[in-house]
């Protein structure tokens, strides 16, 4: 097969992938299905060649074969099914400061998607009232509602975040509660899943996660400061004892006062 661009999904990392790190096998289906024949159970699995992930991502789908003849290479055709086996989700990895609840609606929401736009979206909308009652350390006497929550804090977050937050709260519920007039639920798609699942790991990066670079970096600044000071008060005591050895010793004379 040609050579692919590539994005593991593990590490990130961009590569160029070639066979040698990529297997791809076909399982014919049963042609009586309404499909029709042709079709196959397609298996790719690529181990990224990143010396330092070296994971394996599986895909499998369901999809059509074309083949010309048994020394033409096999084309493929649509596509009737697309899913990933390995990793089971593009979950961002968060870092220890964020509680377990919020990480593990987080990864449900990343998880349930493919199958349940509307259940990713609840559980998104799940995971941001988390997110507002930890990191803004909303009082007990506060809690309560999601949007009361968030007028509570409304001056602490710019306007572009406030309305992407308002949106995900507003489609969560839409994902989660039949219409009070109508027995119908409004269902999300995956697509529309999958941005409220981005804007909940926007809020990781930028709230969270530079809070915490945040942190290691005063730190850090702080801990230079008492170093350069220790090596000031070193240097000061050094240059002191140097001059009382000048003064008693110049020229072989004694001038001690």
């Amino acid at each position: 097969m040609a050579p692919q661009n590539w994005q593991c999904p593990h590490c990130q990392h961009f590569s160029t992938i070639l066979d040698v790190n990529r297997t791809v096998s076909n399982a014919a289906l049963n042609e009586r299905s309404s499909l029709g024949d042709g079709i196959a159970l397609m298996c790719t699995s690529i181990s990224c060649p990143n010396p330092n992930c070296r994971s394996l991502t599986v895909d499998v789908s369901i999809r059509n074969i074309i083949s010309n003849g048994p020394r033409q290479p096999v084309r493929y055709g649509a596509v009737h099914l697309l899913r990933r086996l390995l990793p089971e989700g593009s979950v961002m990895t968060l870092p220890d400061a964020i509680p377990e609840p919020i990480r593990k609606s987080y990864r449900e929401a990343v998880l349930v998607a493919p199958i349940s736009g509307s259940a990713s979206a609840a559980l998104s909308r799940r995971c941001l009232q988390g997110i507002v009652r930890d990191f803004f350390d909303i009082p007990e006497n506060r809690k309560g509602e999601l949007g009361a929550e968030l007028s509570y804090v409304k001056d602490k977050i710019d306007h572009s975040t406030w309305t992407d937050i308002q949106n995900v709260r507003s489609i969560g519920d839409i994902g989660a509660h039949m219409d009070k007039n109508t027995n119908v639920i409004i269902d999300v798609d995956e697509e529309e899943a999958d941005r409220l699942v981005a804007l909940i790991e926007y809020l990781f990066r930028s709230w969270y996660i530079e809070r915490e670079r945040r942190k290691a970096s005063s730190a850090a600044l702080a801990a230079a400061v008492t170093s350069k000071r220790e090596l000031q008060k070193a240097a000061k005591i050094d240059a002191k004892a140097l001059r009382a050895v000048e003064e008693t010793t110049p020229d072989g004379d004694n001038k001690t006062i």
